[in-house]
């Protein structure tokens, strides 16, 4: 999975918005190619909302003129087109907005992370039906965009959970790096399988 991290101007958003088909259009060089999943970054300019979005690239242009620019189209996963149309409410004109978030249960639970072609221990903060906060350790955390694959149980055969960076605060006591799962099949399983278990026990909501 690649991952493509750009700002556009609202006009440049809107023209690559295809709601009826669910597909977006990002005028960004990028290594992906056909039937490859992605997952974006997208902020618009002059506005204070980004939004992560993920799905299947249909189409890349690597040589364009100015009226049809080199990019790719994403064909977005379900998950990600509500966050696609907000975008483009906002690129529209309309006010900014947001929306009560879901439920996020404060847990720790020791999970393996792999980043960069090394394998970290770190630990949940919070988590939550689309993601989860970690406490990373020693190191350099890894950057808004960047891809993840999250163990929480042991064993060869444990289901990793694909997973990519939204944030990361060094206000806390502990450094925090935000995440969003865009795991499908047996690790987006495992994951909604963690969130019930948690949401069904004693952990408090924050």
């Amino acid at each position: 999975m690649n991952s493509i991290a750009l700002n556009l101007e609202p006009q440049q958003f809107l023209a690559g918005w295809r709601p009826e088909a669910g597909a977006l259009f990002l005028p960004a060089l990028s290594e992906s190619r056909v039937g490859e999943q992605v997952v974006a970054r997208i902020g618009l300019f002059g506005q204070p909302v980004r939004a992560t979005v993920y799905g299947k690239v249909t189409m890349v242009r690597r040589i364009g003129r100015p009226s049809l620019p080199p990019g790719v189209e994403i064909h977005l996963d379900r998950a990600s087109v509500p966050a696609a149309r907000y975008l483009a409410s906002v690129a529209g004109g309309e006010p900014v907005t947001f929306r009560v978030r879901a439920p996020r249960f404060a847990l720790e639970r020791a999970v393996v992370v792999s980043t960069r072609g090394t394998q970290v221990e770190a630990r949940t903060l919070t988590l939550s039906e689309g993601g989860c906060s970690l406490a990373w350790p020693v190191g350099d955390p890894p950057s808004p965009g960047e891809l993840l694959a999250l163990r929480f149980a042991n064993g060869f055969l444990a289901p990793t959970t694909d997973a990519v960076v939204c944030w990361i605060s060094n206000d806390a006591p502990e450094r925090a790096v935000g995440v969003r799962i865009v795991s499908e099949g047996r690790g987006g399983r495992a994951w909604r399988a963690l969130v019930d278990e948690t949401a069904k026990g004693p952990a408090r909501t924050v």
